[in-house]
């Protein structure tokens, strides 16, 4: 893997964690918190197992 990917993962990892620490905050009542971290987490691994990656 090379190191530009290695950081665009990392990158789309960090927005994971911050769209789930807002959730926690919010008592996972925000429909749209929740389908944005879906987006990030779907994103994420479709970067994660392209064949560029």
């Amino acid at each position: 893997m090379h190191c530009d990917d290695k950081r665009t993962l990392f990158v789309l990892k960090q927005g994971i964690e911050e769209t789930w620490e807002e959730l926690k905050k919010m008592d996972f009542s925000n429909e749209d918190l929740i389908n944005k971290l879906s987006e990030e987490i779907q994103e994420y691994f479709e970067y994660k197992n392209s064949p560029t990656s």
